[in-house]
């Protein structure tokens, strides 16, 4: 039986973007070849970048490093260490808030690579805070691409058609100290080292929940249709995915957050007839840093985490905790919308 939830497709992402404020600047990126920094006793490397910047990744070419980790300075003060997921072709990313200093340090099988590495920073710009504008039906508002600043120009990944099967939880990792007016910022700072920095062409994910509990729109055609998302290597297909901002190894994720993320994957699996305290069976495609070999069936929640397809802590061990409870509200909720 398909369940009921959600309103025609085409009504979706109906809304228009805001309109845009004078004092609105584009976004940028920097990439600086780490070679070019000292390397010190402690096998570490820093870079102060010619402009602040708020987002920071690590980029390569060729094998990924066994650890990277970074740390970013602003106002004076050192951040702490946060180890930063390998993915393809690049680190995942970390939101430091305004920064102008970066260390980093990285190995592969104990010995120091960060010499191959280059630093990615990120200024997201300045746009209108971004609020939700869009409404489906049985599940969160929506702020929609256009809302949130997405420069469409650079959205070159082909959209590839899927069909839903699971939800996969990530995190963004990084820092739990943004405040939701500069939630937008970030999506936007993620959506440019995806699809430019990493040559992802779009931004990995399919939706994104901030603390406050606001849902923005990720992968272009993710809401509208089936679409295969940039988010977990090796089960891209047939999954939706939906990161949380923030890290959830350090911090729990909010109330407000574990509704959205609920509401947001009850609607989804609900388009495709699919029960959210349900079970799956996906097939892995070859991918490095997989938990499984290529061509393995595997069965898994219709919501489950990332860390149980892929070598990562992702969604952070708060945000694994909270699987349970978002499988559990998810069911009630397309339960409620499945009654006649």
């Amino acid at each position: 039986m398909r369940l009921r939830l959600g309103l025609p497709i085409a009504l979706l992402l109906a809304a228009t973007a805001l309109p845009a404020a004078s004092a609105a600047t584009p976004e940028s990126s920097t990439r600086i070849p780490l070679r070019d920094a000292p390397l010190d006793r402690s096998e570490t490397r820093e870079v102060r970048t010619p402009a602040p910047f708020d987002l920071v990744g690590v980029a390569w070419r060729g094998p990924a490093p066994d650890r990277v980790e970074v740390r970013t300075r602003g106002a004076g003060e050192w951040s702490e260490w946060t180890r930063l997921d390998p993915d393809a072709g690049g680190s995942e990313p970390l939101w430091a808030g305004r920064a102008d200093t970066a260390q980093v340090r990285a190995s592969r099988g104990g010995a120091d690579v960060t010499g191959e590495l280059e630093l990615v920073a990120i200024d997201p710009g300045t746009r209108p805070a971004a609020a939700p504008g869009t409404r489906i039906a049985g599940a969160p508002p929506v702020v929609s691409r256009a809302q949130w600043g997405a420069d469409e120009s650079l959205m070159t990944w082909p959209i590839e058609r899927t069909r839903t099967k699971a939800v996969t939880v990530h995190h963004t990792a990084g820092t739990n100290d943004y405040s939701c007016a500069q939630s937008a910022d970030l999506v936007r700072a993620i959506y440019r080292y995806h699809a430019v920095e990493l040559k992802w062409g779009d931004i990995g994910y399919h939706a994104l929940v901030d603390k406050c509990g606001t849902v923005f729109e990720g992968r272009a055609g993710g809401l509208s249709g089936d679409v295969i998302g940039g988010h977990a290597r090796g089960f891209n297909r047939e999954t939706f995915g939906v990161s949380m901002l923030g890290n959830y190894d350090r911090a729990k994720p909010s109330s407000k957050t574990v509704e959205s993320v609920s509401e947001i994957s009850a609607w989804k699996l609900g388009t495709a007839g699919v029960r959210a305290d349900g079970q799956t069976q996906l097939t892995a495609e070859p991918a490095d840093n997989s938990q499984h070999p290529a061509g393995a069936v595997v069965t898994l929640p219709t919501i489950f985490g990332h860390r149980d397809v892929s070598k990562t802590a992702c969604p952070g061990k708060n945000g694994y905790a909270e699987l349970g409870p978002i499988r559990a509200r998810a069911a009630v909720l397309q339960q409620r919308a499945d009654r006649p």
